[in-house]
């Protein structure tokens, strides 16, 4: 009879199972000078402890419902992992995250180390340190356009923060690179200085031509529809580039503070895996029941529900959803990640397809594909979500009877813009030119499609 597996300790801090030796690793959790906690895993099998500072502080709150404030340790199973489930969405996905741990010369399947290595900087308000290190003062080194072209040229063979001046880590399966945009100026940070503005290039898979100008127009779409977006802009380093300001920072009159937030999967208690699969009305209807004004959470997700629809946008994962967390409760946080997918469906990219043929991101209430969704189907989503009949109904139409205005407003406007443009910088002729006919499928293709599909006749 063989004997169990024998768990001992070595100098140097080993936990050694059976003859193989596992290291035991830490690292440690902190909001602005303030700690949060202490990150541990070893065997592979993460815990969380808060630190007793945080339990007493004022100002304390839960990181996600998951890992609730609690004394001693908040320990995953062999199954059910919280901590891990949580820390792990703080590091980029697929392709974006293998060519982060390339840059790093960590394995791609070694979360805790990629943490470890690009902590510093996250998407929310953590910063994770191993122990006995910190950030060094802050500061900011110029990005310069020449600089930002030459990574963006280098991808996907280097990741677009590889060079950086600061190790980041941002969530996400497209590469992006954390900044701080100045009057106009790109700025890296350094140290413990906070980033203003997350960065994307173009998609680089080549299945989704002029992304940077499809986001922009689409969240600038969005604004006009009264949805709560963080303000955008384009770039062209002649490279063109999205820039969106951080929802999770707030300018005081000392700098900028970290704002925590969260993911949909995060505050579900789900890996990121399930991004997709576990999207669902029923799932809107959980979040906005975790959030802290429930009714204008529930009109909101409608909201974005709605556009996303109208929009023809069939990424709408629960990891494009966030929310800002403190002792007050968890909020809804402006939108982000809205642009039109199903353009690339339509006549004007000579796919063969049809954008009403596209699969919405997740089921709705059964429905899977965007020609199949009518206005009496949505109304019912809105009930299904507690929203009164009336008002869901109410507030389709309102909606869908816009858009289609708006958007073609937005885009004589654009063209305008694009107009001067030109005078400056007439190399961007083509670039241009294409980022138009992107622009034009959306407005005609797919939103004037979807506005008379989702006509109450």
């Amino acid at each position: 009879m063989s004997r169990p597996p024998q768990r001992l300790h070595d100098a140097i801090g080993v936990t050694v199972l059976d003859g193989l030796h596992y290291p035991q690793r830490s690292l440690l959790a902190s909001i602005g000078t303030q700690r949060v906690g202490t990150l541990s895993e070893y065997a592979n099998l993460w815990k969380f402890t808060y630190a007793p500072a945080w339990l007493a502080s004022a100002d304390r709150f839960a990181l996600a419902p998951g890992l609730p404030l609690q004394e001693g340790e908040i320990q995953d199973g062999a199954s059910f992992r919280p901590v891990q489930w949580y820390f792990d969405n703080l590091l980029p996905e697929e392709a974006q995250r293998q060519l982060m741990a390339a840059d790093a010369g960590i394995p791609g399947a070694d979360a805790f180390a990629l943490l470890s290595y690009y902590g510093a900087e996250s998407a929310g308000s953590l910063t994770l340190l191993p122990p006995g290190k910190s950030l060094e003062a802050g500061g900011m080194a110029e990005l310069s356009d020449a600089q930002l072209s030459a990574r963006i040229r280098d991808l996907p063979h280097h990741s677009l923060a590889a060079g950086a001046a600061k190790r980041m880590s941002l969530a996400g399966a497209q590469h992006k690179l954390a900044v701080i945009e100045r009057d106009g100026r790109l700025l890296q940070p350094i140290g413990a200085e906070p980033s203003t503005h997350i960065l994307k290039p173009e998609n680089t898979s080549g299945d989704y031509p002029h992304s940077v100008a499809n986001e922009w127009f689409v969240m600038r779409l969005a604004a006009r529809a009264g949805l709560d977006v963080p303000p955008v802009q384009r770039r062209y380093v002649p490279e063109p580039a999205f820039l969106i300001e951080r929802f999770d920072r707030q300018r005081t009159a000392t700098g900028v503070r970290r704002v925590h937030a969260i993911d949909a999967c995060q505050l579900l208690g789900l890996d990121r895996s399930f991004k997709y699969q576990m999207g669902s009305v029923e799932a809107l209807a959980r979040i906005a029941a975790l959030c802290r004004n429930k009714l204008a959470t529930r009109f909101r997700l409608y909201r974005w529900l709605i556009f996303n629809v109208l929009t023809g946008n069939s990424d709408a994962h629960l990891k494009n959803l966030s929310f800002l967390v403190g002792p007050d409760g968890v909020n809804l946080a402006p939108h982000y990640d809205l642009l039109c997918t199903t353009c690339y469906d339509s006549r004007a990219y000579g796919s063969g397809k049809r954008p009403e043929h596209a699969t919405l991101a997740w089921p709705i209430l059964g429905v899977e594909r965007f020609g199949e969704v009518n206005f009496a189907h949505l109304v019912q989503v809105g009930e299904a979500m507690g929203l009164p009949r009336k008002a869901a109904a109410n507030l389709l139409e309102l909606q869908r009877s816009a858009i289609l205005d708006e958007a073609q407003q937005l885009l004589n406007q654009v063209d305008a813009e694009n107009a001067q443009l030109l005078k400056h910088t007439p190399d961007l002729d083509a670039t241009l030119a294409g980022e138009m006919r992107c622009l034009r499928a959306i407005t005609h293709n797919v939103v004037k499609e979807m506005a008379e599909r989702l006509s109450p006749r």
